[in-house]
């Protein structure tokens, strides 16, 4: 049931920022085309009113934080030219209140420590992406649009 209600939700926090003037900006950042085309579709499905931008490599994921200014950045870790990890801490610094969420086959602690130290929203594994990844754009965008800190979640 609580699959089935993701997509009001998120609509209902495009409507809350719609009020606003603001369209919700997500980015995703992900080698894999396939991966990249099914997170696009699967966050499209919840937000359709969203500009969902892509970037296949850190370089281009910066120069989209740097001109588009998303409230949400969905993160791999092993890209092309750049770790996650390091891309999350920099995209951090230069914008402070986007919520990272990062989305890995890699599912050691270790990693998940190291994503939240850089400042990641949350850290999701790709075996888990169905069922954790809109509830945690969720709180992360809820958490955007009262003005809150993101939390702690995994």
């Amino acid at each position: 049931m609580a699959d089935r209600l993701l997509p009001r939700v998120g609509r209902e926090i495009e409507a809350n920022l719609s009020q606003t003037g603001k369209q919700i900006a997500m980015l995703i950042v992900e080698g894999q085309e396939l991966m990249r085309r099914m997170l696009r579709e699967y966050l499209q499905s919840a937000y359709p009113d969203a500009a969902i931008l892509e970037a296949s490599d850190g370089a281009r994921a910066l120069e989209l934080c740097r001109t588009r200014f998303p409230q949400l950045v969905v993160m791999d870790v092993g890209l092309p030219d750049a770790n996650g990890i390091d891309l999350t801490v920099q995209i951090k610094e230069m914008l402070p209140q986007t919520a990272v969420i990062v989305v890995s086959q890699h599912s050691a602690d270790a990693y998940v420590e190291h994503a939240q130290a850089a400042g990641a929203f949350a850290y999701i594994s790709k075996d888990k992406v169905y069922r954790e990844l809109l509830p945690a754009v969720s709180r992360a965008l809820s958490s955007a649009s009262d003005g809150s800190e993101p939390g702690d979640s995994k």
